[in-house]
């Protein structure tokens, strides 16, 4: 189940700090059960040991717009996206009615 899965991610994480892959995992499930803020401190955690992680500027995107912060979303959807990652046409959509100009 999903509160088995963060627990073990936790575990990962706790045992080797530089594990992205398990952040972003974990970041995701926290969005999952409606952990916004948890989300956002697992992206950053892996953006710490890896700053141009594309996968957590993606989550983060989701985060920020799951928290109406559409500024940052837009900011980390475009870092996600220069560093080759195929954001979500449906997120991209909605960030787009919120950008300026």
């Amino acid at each position: 189940n999903l509160a088995e899965g963060i627990k073990s991610l936790e575990r990962a994480t706790h045992f080797n700090f530089r594990f992205v892959q398990a952040y972003a995992t974990l970041a995701s499930a926290y969005l999952m059960n409606g952990e916004v803020e948890k989300s956002i401190g697992a992206c950053e955690s892996a953006l710490k040991a890896e700053p141009d992680f594309p996968i957590a500027h993606n989550n983060l995107a989701i985060a920020y717009m799951e928290q109406g912060d559409f500024e940052k979303a837009i900011q980390h959807a475009d870092r996600a996206v220069a560093l080759g990652y195929e954001v979500a046409p449906q997120i991209m959509e909605e960030l787009a009615a919120h950008r300026a100009g």
